[in-house]
């Protein structure tokens, strides 16, 4: 027979170990899909008997030691084959004729082999479910822990009860952890819609602001472009009465031109006269005076006729230069044309612009302050539950 040495619980120490195999398999603990950490600091090593023992063997095993729950019987290729329980044992052992009916006999034959066994690396969870799911008559039988088919150890049901609170455990300071990262997200999210709200609503204040600018700016250039048109008009119209003025001054000049050959004739025809009245002696010397006079006029109308002349060549002049600047500024004045429609435009596109930014900002305000509104609602929800997480612990702690 071979005896295992059976370890005392220690629930407190326990658990520090349950802690320190976490830290040995941070991976194991963190995914729990191997519970060979979990499971180390629970495992009672128990004897383990085989077909040799007989009934009194595993009673005199029991008496010596009151802290071993049960036996394991294990056949030749050391694998648990059987399960002997202490209470049902004994309560088979107690009868009036077990003396000579049981105590010789082999004690495997006695043993359950309908028994719950798990591998050392099953996952904590999965043994619990099992366990619980046992029938009434078994719920209170050991539990097998196995490495490759060989026993490792057993746990009680009182061990499971532990494993389940250091599981409970476990998962309450996950949930305080992840309930405290989430009120701090929720907290950074809060203070970012804060700054978001803040933002949309200065976007559209200043929306307001450059709208108001561009209509302000278009109703000016609006103002500039009549103004332009106006001016673009008169330019034509003066353009057309420099030419006009070019025109009519070539004609007064053509009319002195008639004037001074006039007066050349006259000049002409005062010179034959006074030569006839010079041929009539005495009785013609009243025409000489006359066709002097007539010189004399002539003479005056011609010198007339070319300053008028000089006049109207400079006037000439001067408007052709007119009409020429006015062709040159209602080229330039047309070519601005372009960029006074194209800035209306440019004014008519950012105001559609800023009434688009403006209807975007009011939609992320509005959702700001929605989703600032759920974020409010999930900050209290938080602070309820950890404020009944904790009333929860006072409460606890008060028991």
């Amino acid at each position: 027979m071979t005896l295992l040495q059976t370890r005392p619980i220690q629930t407190e120490r326990n658990l520090v170990l349950a802690e320190e195999a976490t830290l040995q398999y941070p991976g194991q603990a963190a995914r729990e899909p191997e519970a060979g950490a979990y499971y180390q600091p629970y495992i009672r090593e128990v004897p383990v008997i085989r077909e040799i023992e007989s009934c009194l063997d595993v009673l005199n095993i029991f008496a010596k030691d009151d802290r071993v729950p049960c036996v394991v019987y294990c056949d030749e290729d050391d694998q648990p084959a059987g399960l002997i329980m202490r209470d049902v044992f004994y309560q088979r052992m107690m009868g009036r004729f077990a003396v000579d009916l049981y105590y010789s006999k082999p004690a495997f034959k006695f043993a359950d082999q309908q028994f719950m066994k798990i591998d050392i690396f099953e996952k904590v969870g999965t043994l619990l479910n099992l366990a619980l799911q046992r029938s009434d008559s078994k719920f209170y039988d050991c539990v097998l822990l196995t490495s490759v088919g060989r026993l490792e150890g057993v746990l009680t049901v009182r061990d499971l009860m532990s494993l389940s609170n250091l599981l409970q455990a476990e998962a309450e300071e996950k949930r305080e952890l992840i309930l405290q990262e989430s009120y701090r997200h929720t907290g950074n999210i809060q203070h970012s819609l804060t700054e978001v709200r803040s933002a949309a609503a200065k976007t559209s204040s200043e929306c307001i602001r450059m709208k108001q600018w561009s209509q302000t700016g278009k109703a000016k250039l609006d103002l500039v472009q009549t103004s332009y048109l106006g001016l673009v008009e008169d330019m034509t119209k003066r353009e057309g009465q420099a030419f006009d003025l070019v025109s009519d001054a070539s004609q007064i000049l053509s009319i002195t031109g008639k004037i001074t050959e006039l007066a050349n004739q006259s000049s002409l025809l005062a010179m034959n006269a006074s030569i006839e009245a010079a041929h009539a002696g005495v009785h013609g010397r009243g025409f000489q005076v006359v066709a002097a006079e007539v010189q004399s006029l002539a003479k005056q109308t011609y010198e007339l006729s070319g300053n008028i002349s000089k006049l109207l060549e400079h006037i000439r002049r001067l408007a052709e230069d007119t009409a020429k600047g006015a062709v040159s500024s209602l080229k330039e004045l047309q070519a601005c044309e372009g960029f006074v429609m194209e800035g209306a435009r440019m004014f008519h596109e950012m105001e559609n612009a800023v009434q688009e930014v403006q209807k975007s900002g009011n939609q992320v305000h509005q959702l700001a302050e929605e989703t600032g509104t759920r974020v409010d609602r999930v900050m209290d929800d938080l602070a309820g539950m950890n404020s009944a997480k904790q009333q929860s612990f006072e409460d606890e702690s008060t028991l």
